[in-house]
């Protein structure tokens, strides 16, 4: 075996070993939690006990370097120095069309070091000794939003998202402003009609096939040309 080789094969050892280090961590740490009779909630067990390059492949590369050791012992020391103090961590979900803030249970400095390690795709915040706020990014749309999402023109041309049917008025968010004469003339007969009632979204294809579509007839900032296709 040359040198570069048995280089890659030590690196790929070394990852393993640590992999298997945290997870029989988080382990420990979850039946400590129940011997001790203190209260985790199944979402939390779930996320320490996760194989976090599992769910790497499943989700896709992390959007974030793993944090380090320094970033977490500053985090961490902000919740005083009792390593047995109990915090509660507030889970928020960011999704392109919606957010959903999860309750997640209670952990002491240990298990929250875990969980920060696990999760390096997380952004971590905290709020006061009694509470840690997380936030992950999720490219979808909501659940809700799948429920009750549209996008429609409003009566200046810009096209919106909106929660409910365009008429509750709604707007989640504002894409950009169109020529609305452009579509008139550009786009088959109806299609400017059904845009103004509103069309359903219920999955991210959808969404982003809406949004490219209509891209063609936004006006630039300056409000000046109109990128219609030609």
């Amino acid at each position: 075996m040359n040198t570069f080789n048995f280089k890659k094969h030590i690196k790929r050892r070394w990852r393993r070993w640590k992999r298997t280090l945290w997870m029989t961590a988080a382990l420990i740490a979850v039946a400590i939690l129940a011997y001790s009779g203190l209260p985790i909630s199944s979402a939390i067990e779930r996320l320490l006990t996760t194989n976090f390059s599992e769910a790497v492949s499943a989700m896709g590369p992390p959007t974030m370097e793993p944090r380090s050791e320094e970033e977490i012992q500053t985090l961490v020391e902000q919740l005083g120095p009792d390593p047995d103090h109990l915090t509660s961590v507030v889970l928020e979900t960011q999704y392109i069309c919606g957010v959903e803030t999860e309750q997640l249970g209670k952990l002491a400095v240990p298990q929250l070091k875990i969980l920060l390690i696990q999760h390096p795709e997380w952004e971590a915040e905290v709020k006061s000794s009694e509470v840690m706020h997380i936030k992950q990014h999720v490219d979808d749309l909501s659940p809700l939003c799948k429920e009750q999402a549209y996008i429609s023109i409003d009566a200046v041309g810009n096209l919106n998202l909106y929660e409910g049917r365009p008429a509750e008025e709604k707007v989640i968010r504002t894409f950009f402003q169109m020529d609305v004469g452009s579509l008139e003339t550009s786009l088959p007969e109806g299609v400017l009609e059904q845009l103004q009632q509103g069309i359903r979204i219920q999955d991210k294809d959808e969404y982003d096939s809406v949004i490219s579509t209509f891209s063609d007839y936004a006006v630039d900032e300056a409000g000046k040309e109109v990128r219609n296709g030609g």
